[in-house]
């Protein structure tokens, strides 16, 4: 396929060699996940003239419409898939035709990209590990071996949270030199301490006197809602509502379990939220029981918004929160200790606010959102300029 014939989306298609490709930064999907939202939003705080272009490998686009149209950032679905092995061939010759300076890929779901780059032996990879959920659905063993055969050829690996680097090192055997530490950054202007009125009488109806807990994000089995559910049911915390702000696989399973457990009543399914602030700014506890984080986005988002949290123990959540509220992380088999959370946080009003003060004042010295960007763009940068 020649670069002539590559499909544009939300655009006039247009020939690549008018105007060079940077960065072409590779997606499994380029839909609203955080790598994703990452990637964009450093894109347009770069500005015009960054040269940046990404490549859906499933075709899906949905976070396109979030891209500054002055940055004018090229958006490509990627080659059919015709063969586990045919794929990564036809791959390489479709990003051969694109010719970037660099290439970026994003999770396993990019790991082809990997391996077309691999055959090609002709532009620096950046590879980035932002999450872990590929790893709890049975196959992690397979993609541990893939990465350990194709991450330690990369220029650079770039993770998000000390639990990926040292995986990175253990587990995939890249060298110390070749991994980069980027913590996520929090926009504390967009997240901060507010009240939402509209939304919280949505969830509370009558009662407006309630305690909120909120979950925000997907619905999916890793991030492990059963023992969310099933720990509300325990603890009946006082005077309490649990609002469901997502969709996903689990939706249906989910309200099932509710009525099982008897708490239907006081659970409150949103669907998706296209602004989580405005969800976060309606709620008074951020609750999560993931299995599989590296540096959750929503957790940084809910601890801006002035919010204490109940967590789960994976991967960095408990180094993100400021000490006083670590008393509030939990390991998966901790049921008891969980609903024993959500009984404390529903009975102490000065403890929510003082937790939620803690966590506000710790992203912002932290994890402020200028840094990740201006660390990511000289990253690229470098790459760049070392080839």
């Amino acid at each position: 396929m020649s670069a002539q014939a590559l499909e544009r989306v939300g655009s006039v298609t247009k020939n690549c060699t008018e105007e060079s490709i940077r960065f072409l930064h590779i997606f499994p999907e380029y839909n609203r996940g955080g790598a994703e939202l990452r990637v964009t939003r450093t894109i347009n705080a770069m500005g015009p003239g960054g040269g940046h272009a990404i490549l859906s490998l499933n075709g899906r686009t949905g976070a396109a419409s979030l891209l500054d149209p002055s940055c004018d950032v090229r958006v490509y679905k990627g080659p059919p898939k015709k063969g586990r092995v045919r794929f990564p061939v036809d791959l390489w010759r479709y990003i051969r035709d694109l010719n970037p300076s660099v290439i970026l890929t994003y999770n396993w779901g990019a790991t082809d990209a990997v391996l077309a780059a691999k055959f090609a032996r002709f532009r620096p990879v950046v590879h980035n590990e932002c999450g872990l959920s590929a790893d709890v659905d049975g196959k992690g063993w397979r993609r541990r071996l893939m990465r350990r055969v194709l991450l330690p050829g990369c220029h650079q690996v770039v993770v998000t949270s000390h639990t990926l680097f040292d995986m990175s090192i253990e587990h995939y055997g890249v060298p110390k030199e070749k991994i980069t530490f980027i913590k996520t950054g929090v926009d504390t202007e967009r997240f901060s301490p507010r009240e939402n009125h509209t939304l919280r009488n949505q969830i509370l109806a009558s009662n407006l006197d309630r305690v909120v807990f909120g979950y925000v994000g997907t619905l999916r089995p890793s991030k492990n809602l059963p023992m969310l559910f099933q720990a509300f049911a325990k603890a009946k915390p006082p005077n309490s509502q649990l609002a469901i702000f997502g969709d996903g696989p689990e939706r249906e399973r989910l309200g099932q379990l509710a009525v099982e457990l008897g708490i239907a009543d006081s659970v409150y399914f949103h669907g998706y939220i296209d602004k989580p602030e405005d969800a976060f700014a309606a709620i008074d506890v951020n609750v999560t029981t993931s299995r599989s984080e590296a540096a959750s986005n929503s957790l940084l988002e809910a601890m801006a918004t002035g919010l204490p949290v109940i967590s789960t123990d994976i991967a960095d959540n408990a180094r993100m929160l400021c000490e006083k509220n670590r008393e509030f992380v939990y390991s998966h088999e901790n049921l008891e200790g969980y609903a024993s959370g959500l009984h404390a946080m529903a009975s102490d009003s000065f403890l929510r606010s003082e937790l939620g003060r803690l966590n506000r004042s710790r992203v912002c010295k932290e994890y402020p959102i200028d840094r990740m960007y201006r660390e990511y763009a000289e990253l690229w940068q470098s790459v760049e300029a070392s080839f």
